[in-house]
């Protein structure tokens, strides 16, 4: 709501006592109202502040309670927008090891449409069907995000270096942050189509 000086005169003279001593068209008054009214809109300001998501002036110190950049986003890679949702990601985080949770992390980090497979089925056994992969028992520490787009791919030219592989590409933010987010005793895949 944008208060201006004369709500504030109004709402002056409205607190004075009854009587000749004082009007609403006081030098006293008339003078107090623009500081008045600039400390409202700096207490609104403020309160954005309050805010993860539409914090800009505190987002520094937001970002460093919350241990932000980490090594997953390098430093000044982002955008404030950017910034905003990871630190809304990370401050409203609730925790959990169940699928809606990393599907839910992934939508926040651009990949809405990012599935989960995983591999618990157990061993292939006599009994199994035809069509059922074969997996070891330790397979069941692992499960494999797909991605929903294809990323871009950087292939290898010739004034790079020889330890340079031929070609790469991945989402390196969401692999980093889905890494760090899963159970210890698992292992995450990530698949681009």
């Amino acid at each position: 709501m944008d208060v201006t000086d004369d709500d504030y005169i109004n709402l002056m003279s409205a607190l004075l006592p009854p009587g000749p001593a004082w009007s609403a068209d006081d030098p006293a008054i008339i003078g107090a109202a623009p500081s008045l009214r600039r400390a409202h809109q700096r207490a609104d300001d403020l309160m954005l502040e309050v805010d993860p998501r539409t914090t800009t002036e505190l987002i520094n110190r937001w970002e460093t309670c919350c241990g932000l950049p980490d090594e997953c986003i390098p430093t000044g890679t982002q955008t404030l927008q950017q910034r905003q949702n990871r630190l809304d990601a990370k401050v409203n985080l609730i925790g959990g090891i169940n699928e809606r949770f990393y599907l839910d992390q992934l939508a926040a980090l651009g990949k809405p449409g990012a599935t989960i497979t995983r591999y618990n089925k157990g061993p292939f056994k006599c009994t199994s069907a035809c069509t059922e992969a074969v997996y070891s028992t330790e397979w069941r520490y692992y499960w494999q995000v797909n991605m929903p787009a294809a990323t871009d791919a950087t292939w290898m030219t010739c004034t790079d270096d020889c330890d340079t592989p031929v070609r790469y590409w991945g989402d390196t933010v969401a692999e980093c942050v889905i890494s760090k987010l899963c159970p210890s005793h698992t292992y995450v895949l990530f698949k681009y189509p």
